[in-house]
């Protein structure tokens, strides 16, 4: 028999192996909902390890030894150097200087590097929006690139000429794993396939959501209700913003008219319709059970959404559109840099851009129809957001998958809480509602492929805004069956190269 004190040492040590094991199962299954839209206490989200209670380290399960014996792994991306959309996810300068998401960057990358035993190249492509080098070598059956960072629109493309590995059938890839956007998997699954990935392994694509940036000054001084307790409390509305927007507008210079150096209620290009729309709960497309997309914009919904965005949108003494008024998104940040706006739409990229001033800004999300309404919604901005896609000459897709799992992992321990948490919360925001209404924004991301892959919709809805028409009906029934055969192309490619 174990003499009495054994016993109590062995029961002390059973004790305190419960508690543990009681508080880690308890900050697992903490319901708190990360950037990518997912709750953080799911059970598939790769290893994760805790170096203090309230900061989760995430680690991609690779078997144990696995190397890439110094390989090489060559990313196609954007151009290096053009203004705004422009590679911000892998190229760096080789070291750290300070800049965040550069350092950010190359620690992620280093760290895999190490990991694994590769090599991470990039090449930096031409132009953005056609991707054509990325393309061409595809069709050629060159092996020239293990992924490809390029815009949505590309993408779909490419998966129409069977260029694209469908993403849903490399079995080795942790899918199901936080790093990795769920809501694109479900939104753009056609017959259970995908092309296409986003999450904390890029930057790039969150700088294309749209959303509503409002002057704190100017809340105040018109001792408005702040925008937001409405966001808070579901009630942020674009009713709300008409009726904030109502005393606001004012002609400045005297010249009885408005223009370019007098005061709105709210500025902005014309991409706010496709925002706004969608954050209004409009579906450009519904799908059938097989994930099947069929135009659906056409609805009486769609038309009120319309109506109510007509009282916001289309009175010239009230809004100010500035491609409308032959003018361009400079225009938009000197008026509301010189507290001339109450409200400024623009992308989150704006907000970036904003972040070096001492302006007193707020970020919103965009509105919802009425209060009624589940959730806010956002969407990426199709021509320019990049998605990561792999090409069908990668003949290593095993390797593939576990650097990329390895990157999503180290990326959101590295490069997210960069951009995100400091980047944007730290700086930019500069306040705590801000911080929340860009976790609303980021969780609500909507992949609508009636929008996203196809540019008709769009490009009509912007129209009929610059043209203040609201005559949805007619200008729908004129593209319905154009539309219609573009979503029949890509169902068909599907069909026949998947």
């Amino acid at each position: 028999m174990k003499p009495f004190w054994i016993k109590t040492v062995a029961l002390l040590c059973a004790l305190l192996m419960l508690i543990t094991m009681s508080v880690s199962c308890a900050d697992q299954n903490d319901d708190t909902t990360g950037d990518d839209g997912q709750t953080e206490g799911e059970s598939n989200q790769g290893n994760q390890t805790e170096e203090d209670p309230e900061n989760i380290v995430y680690t991609a399960n690779i078997p144990d030894g696995y190397s890439c014996n110094g390989e090489s792994f060559v990313v196609y991306t954007y151009p290096e150097d053009v203004f705004v959309w422009k590679d911000y996810d892998w190229q760096n300068s080789g070291d750290i200087t300070g800049e965040r998401i550069n350092d950010a960057v190359f620690r992620r990358s280093s760290q895999v590097e190490e990991e694994l035993d590769v090599i991470i190249e990039y090449y930096c492509g031409a132009n953005y929006s056609t991707p054509t080098d990325f393309t061409t070598a595809i069709s050629a059956g060159e092996d020239a690139y293990d992924i490809g960072n390029v815009n949505m629109r590309s993408h779909i493309n490419q998966v129409t000429q069977g260029l694209l590995v469908n993403i849903a059938d490399i079995d080795a890839l942790d899918l199901d794993a936080a790093w990795w956007d769920q809501n694109l998997q479900n939104d753009l699954s056609i017959y259970d396939k995908f092309f296409c990935l986003t999450g904390d392994i890029g930057t790039m694509y969150k700088r294309s959501i749209g959303t509503i940036l409002f002057n704190k000054q100017m809340i105040n001084e018109y001792s408005l209700t702040s925008p937001y307790v409405l966001a808070e409390e579901g009630e942020w509305t674009i009713e709300c913003m008409v009726e904030m927007t109502e005393d606001v507008p004012f002609d400045i210079d005297g010249n009885d008219k408005m223009d370019k150096a007098d005061r709105y209620g709210i500025i902005y290009f014309d991409g706010v319709f496709d925002a706004m729309v969608v954050g209004a709960g409009v579906e450009y497309a519904i799908r059938d059970e097989f994930g099947v997309p069929e135009m659906a914009l056409y609805s009486d919904h769609a038309v009120a959404v319309l109506e109510e965005m007509a009282e916001l949108l289309y009175d010239d003494s009230t809004s100010y559109n500035v491609y409308r008024n032959g003018q361009n998104e400079q225009t938009m940040w000197e008026i509301f840099m010189d507290n001339r706006a109450l409200f400024y739409y623009g992308e989150l990229h704006s907000a970036e851009d904003m972040r070096a001033t001492e302006y007193e800004f707020g970020i919103l999300p965009m509105p919802k129809y009425d209060e009624f309404q589940e959730s806010y919604r956002h969407t990426i901005n199709a021509g320019v957001a990049a998605v990561l896609v792999i090409p069908k000459t990668n003949t290593e897709l095993t390797q593939t998958a576990y650097i990329l799992d390895s990157l999503g992992a180290a990326s959101k321990n590295i490069l997210t809480p960069a951009y995100y948490d400091i980047n944007l919360k730290g700086i930019v925001s500069r306040d705590e509602e801000s911080t929340v209404s860009l976790d609303i924004i980021i969780a609500t991301l909507a992949y609508d492929m009636g929008y996203l892959y196809i540019s008709q919709p769009g490009s009509m809805l912007r129209d009929m805004g610059r043209n203040f028409s609201t005559n949805l009906a007619s200008r729908y029934t004129a593209i319905e069956s154009a539309v219609q055969s573009e979503i029949q192309k890509i169902v068909d490619a599907i069909e026949t190269h998947y």
